[in-house]
């Protein structure tokens, strides 16, 4: 990094992602805890939006570690959704019925992502011997997709009709509520006021102090245009800088464009703001580089919350539900390539760019499982560290190889507990297998653990817990 660059201004750019911006709580702890690093300006998108707002109250190192730990808190507070997310009238007027409960969950769990394969980890496929059962006859593909057509046709059959007597009026709901599945009026409330939710409240006369430049991406519906929120409220066009003209450049409440920047299409309903009405600034910059660098920004750390490069997936989509093809499609390969667009800015000269990202995809976009969370944030804590330190390059490959193991083997040790806590609560006793298989994963946690340690790279306070114990389940 050039001398420039440490003495002009910093910036953080947070990127969106829903719950997946866990990710980026653990890399904000390690930047401010560890290298102690505090920015000057901070662009944000969608979730990087929410966490942006209550670190924009801060000014100094003190300060923005407090805040630090009042994002963490925030993301396991939205694990409880019903406090946070609101329903749209069409959708409640589905309660208590089978197809209800099917879109709730697709928007949930449903967007959770397939667990690592056992194998991706270095661990031996023959952990994961059960009994021995008859092998189930070979069956064409052919037979087994029209099958499948079948098994999802007689579902969606059983759900209408037991939804049947609630259509009518779901119907009528729809056509004044149905720009959306859900909407943020708990989380707004909660961000203005606090209360019982663990949100934290944000104070914009805080945010607003002079020595912090913040902007906040949204997408303006009508005008068709990406624009920026800035810490006084004002709107400024793409470049970050200049007023958007007239009332259009308001200035809104600052908690108003918070919630606009965060209001994913079709999932959370439009947010009106001076003359237009605005949706998640994503539409167009997941991760804002480019209104950093428009800012002067000269060192500029941005962290993604979303995996840059997609892995192959061996699933039949020709097969699947639509749910499944839009959250490949739309979720994972076009944000992708959106995100790695957004950081393709040219650089002024003494200027830096160093990019903190996942490569194991952990959570879903609205996940309601806190220790899925709290292994995201801990990959994130680790990432950074990895991203920041310095020294021979084959030996930072290896140890971010390592920490992708570890997140990997730390999430399959979840869904394993899972399994048995089910065979608990049904008096079962757990498979042998599954046992067998979690110390292994486990052991290769603290190996990698040590490794890192004795090989002088930081580790979080308390990841003996990582093995030592089972991780966190339920809420």
């Amino acid at each position: 990094m050039t001398e420039a660059a440490l003495k002009g201004p910093t910036a953080f750019v947070l990127a969106g992602g829903g719950t997946k911006g866990s990710f980026e709580v653990g890399a904000l702890q390690y930047l401010v805890g560890m290298e102690r690093i505090i920015p000057d300006i901070i662009t944000a998108t969608s979730a990087g939006a929410v966490a942006a707002s209550v670190l924009a109250q801060a000014r100094t190192l003190q300060e923005f570690a407090a805040r630090v730990q009042e994002v963490e808190d925030d993301i396991l507070a939205m694990t409880r959704t019903e406090q946070i997310f609101g329903e749209q009238a069409w959708l409640r007027a589905l309660e208590g019925t089978a197809l209800g409960g099917e879109i709730r969950f697709a928007l949930t769990e449903g967007t959770r992502p397939m667990q690592p394969a056992p194998e991706s980890i270095g661990i031996d496929g023959a952990l994961m011997k059960v009994p021995d059962v008859a092998p189930p006859k070979p069956r064409s593909p052919q037979r087994a997709a029209k099958k499948a057509r079948r098994r999802r046709r007689r579902k969606i059959q059983r759900m209408l009709f037991g939804a049947a007597f609630r259509l009518p009026g779901a119907r009528r709901k729809f056509r004044t509520s149905g720009s959306a599945v859900l909407n943020l009026g708990p989380l707004a409330n909660a961000i203005r006021h606090g209360g019982t939710t663990g949100i934290h409240p944000v104070d914009p006369a805080l945010v607003a102090r002079p020595g912090l430049e913040l902007r906040l991406a949204v997408t303006a519906l009508r005008a068709g245009v990406l624009r920026y929120i800035t810490q006084d409220g004002t709107i400024v066009e793409d470049d970050a800088v200049t007023r958007v003209p007239g009332e259009a450049g308001g200035p809104v409440d600052l908690l108003d464009g918070v919630i606009a920047s965060a209001s994913v299409p079709l999932v959370f309903p439009p947010r009106a703001l001076a003359d237009d009405d605005y949706v998640d600034g994503g539409v167009l910059q997941v991760v804002p580089v480019r209104a950093a660098v428009q800012l002067g920004a000269t060192r500029i750390i941005a962290v993604v919350a979303i995996p840059l490069r997609i892995d192959r997936d061996e699933r039949s989509y020709s097969d699947d539900n639509a749910g499944n093809v839009g959250l490949r499609a739309l979720g994972a390969i076009a944000m992708a390539d959106r995100q790695r667009e957004n950081l393709a800015v040219a650089l002024p000269v003494d200027a830096t760019l160093t990019t903190i990202d996942p490569v194991i995809d952990v959570v879903g976009y609205f996940e309601v499982q806190p220790g899925l969370l709290r292994i995201n944030k801990d990959y994130g804590w680790l990432r950074a560290a990895d991203v920041m330190a310095g020294g021979d390059a084959t030996l930072l490959a290896d140890i971010a190889a390592d920490t992708h193991r570890l997140t990997a083997a730390r999430l399959q040790a979840w869904h394993l507990e899972e399994t048995i806590w089910e065979s608990s609560r049904a008096g079962d006793h757990a498979d042998a297998g599954v046992v067998a298989l979690l110390r292994e994963l486990k052991r290769q946690v603290q190996e990698i653990v040590d490794r890192r340690k004795q090989l002088g790279f930081p580790v979080p306070d308390g990841c003996e817990a990582w093995w030592t114990g089972y991780e966190v389940h339920g809420h």
